[in-house]
């Protein structure tokens, strides 16, 4: 499912979806067992209590995993800017004693160092996309294969009226090699 209107209004284009909405079934190769999940993905957001909401929740059949990025403990109120959840691990964004930036340590400032630095390795010789993959250092066309295949498939769905995509895999199950859709 998908929906759509900012995007049509902002950039004057129809047919652009905002948000979309996949209910995905996984089966569970070693039993058979089946499972659902919800993916959302929208880069359309209204002003909220925090800049982004990431949130994930596992229910397996002997357990749970709840995952919450938005709240993380850590609220903020003003007058002029209203509440917020802030997130002190991604950014500082006030000065320090002396005035001076003091975001370095947050995990936003540090991934993009990361990228500037692999983007100069890779250019310099000394490092390849491969060697950021094994070593974990980005998000690469390797380490993204699953959720890139998961998306392409919800795509195909909405062009198809809804209908089902099979995602297929390699012979360990583990690399997406194509997809198909189900009758």
């Amino acid at each position: 499912m998908a929906s759509n209107g900012i995007a049509d209004d902002r950039l004057e284009r129809k047919g652009i979806e905002d948000t979309i909405t996949l209910m995905v079934q996984w089966e569970n190769r070693a039993d058979q067992s089946l499972g659902t999940a919800i993916y959302m993905a929208s880069w359309a957001a209204p002003r909220a209590d925090c800049h982004t909401q990431q949130y994930f929740h596992y229910m397996g059949h002997k357990g749970e995993v709840r995952a919450d990025q938005c709240h993380r403990g850590y609220s903020w109120a003003t007058d002029d800017s209203g509440f917020a959840n802030l997130n002190p691990l991604y950014m500082k964004y006030t000065p320090n004693s002396t005035g001076h930036f003091a975001g370095q340590n947050g995990y936003g400032y540090q991934s993009l160092e990361q990228f500037v630095a692999a983007a100069e390795a890779i250019n310099a010789g000394t490092l390849t996309p491969e060697g950021c993959t094994r070593q974990g250092i980005l998000a690469t066309i390797d380490s993204t294969l699953v959720v890139t295949a998961i998306l392409e498939a919800g795509r195909m769905s909405l062009d198809l009226a809804s209908a089902p995509i099979e995602i297929s895999y390699d012979e360990a199950g583990i690399v997406p090699t194509g997809l198909l859709v189900k009758d």
